[in-house]
């Protein structure tokens, strides 16, 4: 949501402090403009099987302490989910992406209230949903939903 370049995974030894452990491995990953949650979380795993391939091989892997605060991600709310059209189009597009496949960002299209699943920015840097699921109806394109709006 916030509209990080760049995530990664870390794997640390537990300890009962939250976020504490030392870390045994650790790896960056870019995200890509297009990338949703799904695929984030998708390319996280791959990163992280690696990882741990490599560690299981080490007879004797090697931690580091962590440096900095922990720090905790706030629950999504229901008025996280929700866009408001007002807002620059990069948030909104933001939003959309780190909500999908999962949960979905919700909007007031045309009068109606739809998921919207993906979006994009146009070239005149306007928000564009690209596709959406209408309350009680299936994920289309948006072209599609609009062609079905009866007024």
């Amino acid at each position: 949501m916030s509209g990080d370049t760049e995530t990664g995974v870390t794997i640390i030894k537990l300890v009962k402090e939250l976020d504490a452990g030392p870390i045994a491995a650790q790896r960056a990953f870019p995200i890509d403009a297009d990338d949703d949650a799904g695929d984030i979380f998708a390319k996280a795993a791959l990163v992280a099987v690696e990882l741990l391939d490599e560690l299981l091989a080490d007879d004797a892997p090697t931690f580091r302490d962590q440096s900095g605060e922990a720090s905790y991600a706030e629950k999504v709310t229901a008025a996280d989910r929700t866009l408001d059209l007002a807002r620059p189009a990069s948030e909104l597009v933001n939003v959309v992406r780190a909500l999908s496949p999962h949960i979905g960002a919700r909007a007031e299209l045309k009068e109606r209230s739809v998921t919207v699943w993906r979006a994009r920015i146009d070239d005149d840097g306007v928000f564009v949903p690209v596709e959406v699921q209408p309350d009680g109806g299936k994920w289309m394109s948006y072209e599609a939903w609009l062609r079905g709006l009866r007024p």
